[in-house]
C-alpha cells in the first residue's frame, strides 16, 4: 500500500507539473500580442519581446520618443495581480524638479518612483485624497500648484496608478487588467484575460502626458520670465 500511494502521489505531482507547464506555455504566447493594437498609434513603431514574455512598443509621437511596457504586479498576495501599463515620453526637461503622485499607495509598488523622492507635498484639495504626493526638492510644490488641472483630470481615471515627472520625461502608468483568482491560488500564475491594451487607451495616455506637458511648457515660460 505504502508503494502504491508513493506512485500515486508522483502522478499527481506529474500531472500538476505538466498542467503547469502547459499553462505556462499558453500564457507566455498569449502575452506576445497584447501591444499589437497600439503599434499604429505611434510613427515607426518596433515591438520586442522581453524576458518575462510581454512586449515592449517604441514609437514616436509628436516628434517625442515613447515607450510602452508591461509590468505584472503580484507583490500583494492579498490581492489579486495587477497588469500594469507603463507610457513614457522621453523629453529633457531642464530645470523642472522631478514630482510623482502615487494612487493609493500600499507600500509594495516597486515600479514606483514616488517613494523614491523625499520632499513630502500636500495633497491639493482638487486631486483625489488617498494619493502620495513627492518631489525632489521644495521647487517641486510650485510645480504641482501648476499641474494640479491637469493632474485632476488625469487621476479622474480609477486606473491610473502613477503619474511621474523628471528631467528625462513624463510617465503614467495605468491598469491593464486584473489577474484570474484561481491560477493566482492554485499555480501562483498571473493570468489575466481581455488584457490587450487598445489604440484608443495608448491614444489616451499620449494625449494625458501631451497635457501635462503642455502645463510644463507654461511653468518653464513663466520661470523664464
Amino acid at each position: 500500500m505504502a508503494v502504491l500511494s508513493t506512485i500515486l502521489i508522483a502522478l499527481g505531482v506529474g500531472a500538476v507539473g505538466l498542467l503547469a507547464a502547459r499553462e505556462h506555455r499558453s500564457i507566455r504566447g498569449t502575452r506576445k500580442a497584447l501591444l499589437d493594437e497600439c503599434a499604429p498609434v505611434l510613427e515607426g513603431p518596433e515591438i520586442t519581446l522581453c524576458g518575462d514574455g510581454f512586449p515592449r512598443l517604441v514609437g514616436r509621437d509628436r516628434g517625442r520618443s515613447v515607450h510602452v511596457q508591461l509590468i505584472s504586479d503580484t507583490m500583494v498576495v492579498r490581492r489579486l495581480p495587477q497588469l500594469w501599463v507603463f507610457v513614457t515620453v522621453l523629453e529633457r526637461l531642464r530645470d523642472i524638479p522631478s514630482l510623482a503622485v502615487l494612487v493609493r499607495p500600499a507600500g509594495y509598488e516597486f515600479y514606483s518612483i514616488t517613494s523614491g523622492l523625499t520632499h513630502a507635498l500636500s495633497t491639493p484639495a482638487a486631486l483625489p485624497q488617498e494619493v502620495m504626493i513627492r518631489g525632489c526638492d521644495p521647487r517641486a510644490e510650485d510645480v504641482l500648484e501648476r499641474l494640479t488641472p491637469a493632474l485632476a483630470t488625469i487621476l479622474a481615471d480609477p486606473r491610473v496608478k502613477e503619474v511621474a515627472l523628471t528631467s528625462k520625461g513624463v510617465r503614467i502608468i495605468r491598469q491593464a487588467a486584473e489577474g484570474r483568482r484561481g491560477e493566482h491560488l492554485l499555480l501562483r500564475q498571473p493570468v489575466f484575460d481581455d488584457a490587450k491594451v487598445a489604440a484608443a487607451d495608448l491614444a489616451e495616455l499620449l494625449d494625458q502626458i501631451h497635457l501635462l506637458r503642455t502645463a510644463l511648457n507654461d511653468q518653464i515660460q513663466k520661470q523664464a520670465a
